[in-house]
């Protein structure tokens, strides 16, 4: 089993290989987020929040060219929406197999307010296992248990559970989160 850094390296090589960065830099500022960020990967998931201020359809559907040219997915969606709060944000999700292994893209342009609350959330993460660095480690195994047995999702547990399980509640594997958690 890959441990986070090996697959953060294999990221950044995809990263670099595929011009993800630079290509998302054409439409806004690009903050990369989530177990990326925080350097707790489980699983090969990337997460990128991208300042939306000049986001339209043109160029989501040029977006969508580039991904489909370079990544070949397997599994693809972009869309618009508007949040209950009444803010538009942009989405392109895609699956890839890069080098016999399937890779998840999550772009989300979002305004600055929302990037600044999605890096301070990771911050946070960091810093709490920067004092509990032991932490790392069951985050990870406790994804990869829940991946495993199909239920991380939005529907059952998802990253953020994930993160108070371990580190609010003190909870070391998934059989007790799935167990003894509540949302």
């Amino acid at each position: 089993m890959l441990k986070s850094e090996e697959i953060r390296e294999k990221a950044d090589r995809i990263l670099e290989e595929t011009g993800l960065f630079r290509e998302l830099s054409k439409y806004g500022e690009v903050h990369p987020v989530g177990s990326y960020r925080m350097d707790i990967m489980a699983w090969n998931d990337i997460d990128i929040d991208v300042r939306n201020d000049g986001m339209n359809l043109d160029k989501l559907y040029a977006l969508t060219r580039y991904v489909l040219d370079v990544f070949h997915p397997v599994w693809y969606e972009a869309k618009e929406e508007v949040t209950d709060e009444g803010k538009t944000v942009w989405f392109h999700g895609w699956e890839a197999v890069i080098d016999g292994e399937l890779w998840n893209f999550d772009i989300w342009f979002f305004d600055t307010e929302t990037i600044v609350e999605a890096e301070e959330f990771c911050d946070g993460i960091s810093a709490k296992l920067a004092a509990e660095p032991e932490k790392k480690t069951v985050i990870a195994q406790i994804k990869r248990e829940l991946i495993g047995r199909g239920m991380y999702s939005f529907e059952q547990y998802h990253s953020m559970d994930v993160y108070r399980a371990v580190l609010d509640l003190g909870m070391t594997s998934a059989d007790e989160m799935i167990r003894d958690y509540r949302k």
